[in-house]
């Protein structure tokens, strides 16, 4: 599966919607992946999603919320790949309509692990490998919510707002080094999920995963190469 001409890329939540999206457009354009799961029912729409270029594509189960499952990830990937010039970090969760004085800390410590100890994580551990090369794009998922304060939503805004932070630090840190960092800020994206939990509103107005993932493929790429510490909105109309 090793082919050195091509480069590869790290995408947790590959699995899901906007992973997949994201998948399929690196896959189109020659990469290799490697893909931590966790859940074994996503696995057969993904592969039917992305065909025959299944095999470019390694799926490793890893729980990216633990640093012994993200040190694994990371050796095993460089084991077959040889290199990863991309790590983008799309894997997340939601929980909202709580007041802070009714979160237990099990909810709390869920969107905190999901949202933003998987992509410190992610990067603390991919970040040493792209420094040795003088080389690497890291992309994470922050939020719209991750700006503001939200009634209901402090658990989920706090844990984006700190991807946003979290992204803008390390892109400081890594500005002389050949690597670029930066987010992404969705609102609604226009998912299975998101329909079913909101039958009522105009879905047209949501974003399609599709243009996130070229958003995505423009900042890991060679043109957006002075682009670093940005936290780009992709809202749409929604």
């Amino acid at each position: 599966m090793t082919n050195t001409n091509q480069k590869v890329a790290i995408v947790t939540g590959g699995t899901g919607t906007l992973g997949t999206a994201i998948c399929q457009f690196l896959l189109a354009r020659e990469y290799q992946l490697a893909i931590p799961y966790i859940f074994e029912h996503e696995i057969t729409p993904f592969q039917l999603a992305v065909g025959n270029q299944i095999g470019s594509v390694s799926l490793i189960r890893a729980n990216i919320t633990q640093t012994e499952d993200v040190n694994q990830l990371i050796t095993q990937t460089l084991e077959q790949f040889g290199q990863i010039d991309v790590l983008a970090n799309i894997a997340g969760g939601f929980l909202g309509g709580i007041p802070t004085s009714d979160i237990d800390l099990e909810k709390w410590d869920l969107m905190m692990d999901l949202n933003l100890k998987s992509v410190f994580l992610c990067c603390k551990t991919v970040l040493p490998h792209m420094i040795q090369r003088q080389s690497g794009k890291i992309v994470n998922v922050s939020a719209r919510a991750g700006l503001n304060g939200i009634a209901g939503l402090s658990a989920y805004s706090t844990s984006k707002a700190g991807v946003r932070i979290l992204t803008e630090s390390i892109a400081e840190e890594v500005k002389n080094d050949g690597v670029n960092v930066n987010a992404i800020m969705p609102s609604i994206i226009d998912t299975p999920p998101n329909r079913q939990a909101m039958p009522n509103e105009d879905h047209s107005l949501w974003v399609d995963p599709h243009e996130i993932a070229k958003v995505t493929g423009f900042l890991i790429s060679d043109a957006a190469k002075i682009i670093n510490g940005a936290a780009i909105p992709v809202y749409g109309q929604a």
